[in-house]
């Protein structure tokens, strides 16, 4: 009995380890989206070096994902632009309501979002995001989404752990906020 103990208690302390960094995750997109609501996303693009929407939200989540983590997760919070050592991706979409529906996706002509390093998109299409909305009240309104993938690998990688779960396992977190520079003019 004891091996089959130890192995559930190695189970268990693994998946304390994961909750934590999920936990980490997404206070960041929150943290995120918050900093995001109180800036204009109708300015610069994704690619503009200077510091706009896009890198400041950037750097915002990738700061928050290193003071929720004690530093475990440290994406270099001072350079939106640098991708090294990066295990995930920071995907950030604005959104202009018009008549109760998506009018207009920012960035402009992107459906996957400004994602932060290329590894991954947005997973939320337009349709999630008028389904999330309140249709009787939000009218001719802006929101911004932010969304925080981060590949946890296995801190222990016990054999009887990565035989049934992938490692590294995808954390996802996204949120919703409220955004009125990216409100359409009707």
């Amino acid at each position: 009995m004891l091996p089959v103990l130890l192995m559930m208690l190695s189970g268990l302390v693994e998946f304390g380890f994961l909750l934590n960094s999920y936990m980490d995750v997404i206070d960041a997109a929150r943290e995120a989206a918050r900093f995001a609501a109180n800036d204009d996303p109708t300015v610069g693009s994704p690619s503009d070096l200077t510091p706009n929407f896009w890198n400041r939200a950037w750097t915002n989540s990738r700061g928050s994902l290193f003071t929720a983590s004690d530093g475990r997760i440290d994406w270099t919070p001072t350079d939106a632009f640098d991708c090294t050592g990066v295990n995930g991706d920071i995907v950030i979409s604005a959104f202009g309501f018009l008549s109760n529906s998506v009018h207009t996706r920012y960035p402009i002509g992107d459906s996957d979002g400004a994602s932060n390093c290329g590894n991954y998109q947005s997973k939320l299409s337009d349709a999630f995001v008028n389904s999330k909305m309140d249709a009787d009240s939000i009218g001719n309104s802006g929101a911004v989404l932010v969304e925080v993938f981060y590949e946890y690998e296995m801190l222990m990688g016990l054999p009887w752990i990565t035989a049934f779960v992938p490692d590294p396992i995808v954390l996802y977190a996204y949120t919703i906020m409220p955004n009125t520079f990216a409100e359409p003019d009707p």
